[in-house]
């Protein structure tokens, strides 16, 4: 589950842009004697801001194991511009996603000068991405394709176990939240506020219950529902995303005038399907949104409301068979090779990249990317592949919900004839192919937030595709939040745009109390 996906060109300077040497460390308040030692060094790539101080510590690979195998763990430091109110120890989601870039780098998050002013802002790289010891796992090409098939995720683990064995079983929250703590007693903090998004929410939500004395404040952007790790994730963020994208297309048809793309959300559909075929020589096969009135076809205007419902009604079918008969026409068609597909499912969650997207629509060409050289694109490659293979780990690890065996027709039928991207992903988990030969190895974390000297504050969106906002009240309830309520579309609030939402966040690591219920989306 990815906090948001960035652009192309975001990404590429996010993995690939100028490595910086940082400047020498701020002091440190004197560490806790056992803890480990931190080795200073030249921050990665992604790390774009100038006051940043990157090190890394070692730690037991398996904290039930303390004198057994170590791993690396890195971490970026950006000292507060004014006078330090404290430290916040933050995440950015995934489980998977890149750490460094979340204080680190000023093209991706625009954090309030009030926060960057008045708090040191730390944020650990999770085990098993570069910049900490990485996973990595020989190609599996060569593995028997019956086992492949019917134990994919067995698999995978006993590829990865080839170059550095119980290191992918070691991918969990709970060692994850160890490294933080041993990060905050390596730094000598005695209190940490923290800052998630996303997957952060669960993992920051574990720090502070396991650790409530050495927690200040805690924000849970988009929190996500434990519970439901991690099939059910995935299961939630099929209608999830399906919704978010009616919202989007809904959007357009207001702006009709401004893209020219239809005036009906199923106008601007077909429009965006046109695009897709342009691009990949078939359609996409997400469903449809409810039609209209206007969309009945000309001389059957007279089946009024009731057209419009069976419009409604046949819409997923009519796709389904309009892409048969286009990948007949063209073999080897695909609808995820479409540059715009595959931007519309990346941006769906960040509402104010809906221009761009509804531009793409109309023709404009996808946000260009820097000339990479083949190694440079071959190491983006490596880490892409390095985070999902994380997130592969971690989600089965840690999924507590049971596969739903009649799911498997559904990722037979994506995966395989239609491609699509909207069921792909979440057909994998739900049905269990992704994790097929694997048992987990933690049951449900323990989740409470009542020894907390001050509440936790929630943001949640109305219209979030990734944490639907409707399962918002299981950490509500097990952390004892302060609830915002977004009313909007969008997955991610703080430091992407919406200065509502960040004055609330700056009041709250202030007061520790939140000055609002409710917040306007963007």
């Amino acid at each position: 589950m990815s906090a948001f996906r960035p652009t192309t060109a975001t990404l590429a300077v996010l993995i690939l842009g100028a490595g910086l040497l940082g400047p020498a460390p701020s002091a440190t308040a004197q560490s806790d004697p056992g803890a480990p030692a931190i080795s200073w060094e030249q921050c990665p790539a992604q790390v774009t801001v100038p006051a940043a101080e990157c090190g890394r510590i070692d730690v037991p690979m398996e904290y039930a194991d303390p004198t057994g195998p170590t791993v690396s763990v890195g971490f970026v430091r950006i000292p507060a511009a004014g006078q330090s109110r404290g430290t916040i120890l933050g995440n950015p989601g995934g489980p998977g996603g890149d750490a460094y870039g979340y204080f680190g780098n000023d093209q991706v998050f625009s954090w309030p000068d009030a926060l960057t002013s008045e708090w040191d802002r730390v944020a650990v790289q999770p085990r098993g991405l570069p910049g900490s010891t990485p996973l990595q796992c020989p190609s599996t090409e060569n593995a028997d394709p019956v086992r492949g098939q019917l134990s994919s995720g067995a698999v995978l683990r006993e590829s990865c176990d080839a170059d550095m064995p119980g290191y992918a079983a070691s991918l969990t929250t709970s060692n994850t939240a160890e490294d933080w703590e041993m990060v905050r007693r390596s730094l000598g903090l005695e209190q940490i506020s923290i800052m998630g998004l996303s997957y952060g929410t669960f993992l920051g939500s574990l720090y502070a219950s396991r650790y409530p004395q050495h927690t200040d404040r805690v924000v849970l952007d988009s929190a996500m529902s434990p519970s439901l790790a991690w099939a059910g994730i995935m299961e939630s963020q099929q209608a999830g995303y399906e919704q978010a994208l009616h919202n989007f297309l809904a959007w357009t048809a207001e702006r009709n005038d401004t893209y020219g793309l239809g005036d009906t959300p199923l106008a601007v559909y077909q429009s965006w399907s046109r695009r897709v075929v342009e691009e990949s020589g078939t359609n996409p096969t997400v469903v449809p949104p409810p039609a209209q009135i206007g969309d009945i076809p000309p001389g059957l205007e007279w089946a009024g409301q009731s057209g419009a419902h069976l419009l409604t009604a046949t819409g997923k079918t009519r796709v389904e068979l309009d892409g048969i008969v286009s990948r007949a026409q063209n073999p080897g068609a695909v609808q995820a090779t479409s540059p715009t597909l595959g931007m519309t499912r990346a941006l769906l969650p960040r509402p104010t990249a809906w221009d761009t997207l509804a531009k793409m629509i109309g023709g404009a060409d996808a946000p260009g990317s820097p000339e990479l050289s083949e190694q440079e694109q071959a190491e983006m490659a490596d880490a892409q592949a390095t985070a999902v293979l994380m997130q592969n780990s971690i989600m089965c690890n840690e999924n507590t919900v049971a596969a739903n065996p009649a799911d498997l027709p559904v990722y037979a039928w994506s995966a395989f004839v239609t491609g699509d991207p909207f069921t792909v992903p979440n057909a994998l988990y739900t049905s269990g192919a992704g994790c097929s030969g694997l048992q987990p190895n933690r049951g449900p974390e323990l989740l409470d937030g009542s020894s907390l000297a001050t509440r936790p504050l929630q943001i949640q969106g109305t219209g979030d595709p990734q944490t639907p906002y409707q399962y918002s009240g299981e950490l509500h309830q097990r952390m004892n939040t302060q609830l915002v309520t977004v009313h909007g579309p969008g997955h991610g609030h703080v430091a992407l745009g919406n200065s509502a939402v960040d004055d609330i966040v700056v009041e709250y690591l202030r007061t520790g109390v939140s000055p609002a219920t409710e917040a306007p989306g963007i």
